[in-house]
């Protein structure tokens, strides 16, 4: 008890009370989930309405409502991400952390779309609505922001090593001197980055949708790998150790599969393909340089 980093830490914790509690942080989660839900349904409707009535200005409203979606929602990520994930671990702070959370999940994200449109265009729905073009885009915007995930990591840990202030080392530390993240770390360096790097830099290899296929699956796998990295050291802190459960697997699961029987399910009540969209044609033309 009377250990100098034990009573900074208490008076660190004591300081953050006001917001790492367990009321406000259930009003926060409430916030998220609100203002998530209201932007989706506002830029759902906009999608929809314009299928059919085809008014160019509802395009124009969804570009205006764009900008203040983007702020909201980067707001509410950000602060997300310092609830869900950093707060296992309150003493330890990083104001780039918003930032890390948001690439990873773009990454993973456009590997998702990836997947997911190329299934649809084997099965039938989107045959000749999505071309090798635009999975070309699609896999330089999945390279592009996997540069950016690799550079916002690699800040953030360049900054708190060359500080080398204990209250910040220590989230490295916990993941690196410890078994077995020292080798998750490893494989996260590799196969979240050089890998895939190599693997989608080629012209070729974006405009080859088997191999972009493969690029994209390695990605998604190692987003959920980078997830756990992030949460479960702190559940053995300072000490080696895997707590691995079958609950973990169960409710990325059960996440996935709510989420994906919903959006499948409305899938089936409205066409794949934004037909009002006064710019669909010129995408279906467009060709890259």
């Amino acid at each position: 008890m009377g250990d100098p980093h034990e009573v900074i830490e208490k008076e660190i914790i004591r300081k953050k009370a006001p917001y790492l509690n367990q009321t406000f942080f259930l009003v926060r989660v409430a916030i998220y989930f609100v203002v998530w839900v209201l932007l989706a349904v506002r830029l759902f409707g906009y999608s929809t309405a314009q299928d059919k009535t085809k008014d160019p200005k509802l395009t124009l409203a969804a570009a205006r409502f764009a900008p203040v979606a983007t702020f909201l929602y980067a707001l509410t990520l950000t602060f997300a991400a310092f609830d869900w994930i950093m707060s296992l671990e309150p003493t330890w702070f990083s104001t780039i952390f918003g930032v890390v959370i948001f690439a990873t999940g773009v990454v993973s994200s456009l590997a998702v779309l990836i997947l997911t449109t190329l299934a649809l265009r084997a099965s039938g729905p989107l045959q000749g609505a999505v071309t090798i073009e635009h999975y070309h885009d699609l896999g330089k915007l999945m390279f592009g922001f996997l540069v950016f995930w690799a550079y916002v990591h690699f800040s953030q840990f360049m900054l708190i090593w060359y500080a080398a202030l204990p209250e910040e080392t220590t989230f490295y530390h916990n993941r690196w001197d410890h078994e077995p993240w020292a080798n998750v770390s490893m494989a996260l360096v590799l196969f979240h980055f050089v890998v895939p790097f190599f693997w989608i830099i080629s012209r070729n290899f974006k405009r080859n949708v088997g191999r972009l296929q493969i690029g994209a699956a390695i990605l998604l796998v190692m987003h959920v790998v980078d997830i756990y990295w992030f949460v479960m050291p702190n559940f053995h802190l300072g000490q080696a150790g895997f707590s691995f459960h079958w609950l973990d697997a169960a409710c990325l699961l059960a996440v996935a599969g709510v989420y994906g029987a919903f959006v499948f399910h409305r899938m089936t009540q409205y066409p794949l393909v934004p037909v009002g969209d006064p710019r669909l044609q010129r995408s279906l033309q467009f060709l890259n340089a």
